[in-house]
């Protein structure tokens, strides 16, 4: 008996009972690792002779943790989200919530924060090529997701795809940071994070969409790339006046017909097949007011 109780008492001094670390920590989205220091201690509050820490973390997508003896080192994955994070000494556990701050800033006071837009030059590629890819599909067979058949419907809905590839971009729609799912500006100004209701939606007709959008290229094929936009001012279209293409690259755009009366749908066609339409107003030139010219998409910007 003696032998037993003086064991129970050797391992009071040794093993922990508890676990010196912060119940919630804040990681800047962007920002540099953080470091925690995770003190196990016995019960009657010396340090433990058990010192390594281990980790489980709840969402994997969202950070990195790694532990150099009873150190943990987080990492954002992610640029916006909550997680939470196990840590233990055996056989002591302890959950930490992990909230990723995204970065409020709009440096370039274009209306859309800076963690919102993508900032390296792959991650711009990418998304083009999957925006035109996208649009380019729903010829052959429009997705049972896009529902709002005019030109601008087409638009968004390509948009709204490409923002759910992860693999190509440092966010997943609807994951976008501050925005979420209301990737549209529909009013003007600099980014507010206390007005996001109110300044984003997740519709904008063409007119919003050139409005708050994108930037102006001029009316020059040259300065395009793949996944710019053409808008076009068609007065006579009273209920529609502003629409929208997507330029592929090479000299190539696709655009939706809108509700016409004979077949309706995605098309595909030529800057050099608009420039000789019989109708004036859809050539793609710099002498026709009714062409506003070539456009970036702003997170492109």
């Amino acid at each position: 008996m003696l032998f037993i109780i003086s064991s129970l008492v050797v391992l009071t001094f040794i093993f922990p009972v508890k676990l010196n670390c912060p119940s919630h920590l804040h990681l800047q989205a962007g920002g540099e690792e953080k470091v925690e220091e995770i003190e196990p201690l016995t019960l009657w509050g010396f340090p433990s002779w058990f010192q390594r820490a281990t980790v489980a973390i709840e969402d994997k997508e969202l950070i990195f943790a790694s532990q150099e003896g009873k150190e943990v080192i987080f990492q954002p994955r992610r640029l916006e989200g909550k997680t939470s994070v196990l840590v233990g000494v055996f056989p002591v556990w302890r959950k930490i919530e992990v909230e990723i701050l995204p970065n409020r800033e709009d440096r370039d006071g274009d209306g859309f924060p800076d963690m919102a837009e993508l900032s390296a030059e792959s991650e711009r590629d990418a998304f083009r090529e999957f925006f035109v890819k996208v649009a380019r599909s729903q010829i052959v067979s429009p997705h049972s997701q896009f529902k709002e058949r005019d030109c601008g419907g087409l638009v968004r809905f390509a948009y709204r795809e490409s923002l759910k590839r992860g693999d190509i971009i440092p966010y997943t729609y609807p994951r976008v940071p501050l925005l979420g799912v209301n990737l549209f500006r529909i009013k003007p100004g600099s980014f507010n994070p206390e007005k996001i209701e109110e300044d984003f939606s997740v519709f904008a007709s063409s007119f919003y969409l050139l409005a708050h959008n994108v930037v102006p290229l001029g009316k020059e094929e040259g300065k395009a790339k793949a996944g710019d936009l053409l808008f076009f001012f068609q007065p006579v279209s009273f209920s529609y006046p502003y629409h929208v293409m997507i330029y592929e690259g090479e000299g190539r755009v696709i655009y939706h017909t809108g509700p016409i009366e004979e077949g309706e749908g995605v098309r595909e066609t030529t800057i050099t097949s608009l420039r000789k339409h019989p109708d004036i107003n859809w050539h793609p030139t710099k002498d026709n007011p009714n062409f506003l010219g070539f456009f970036r998409w702003k997170i492109l910007d």
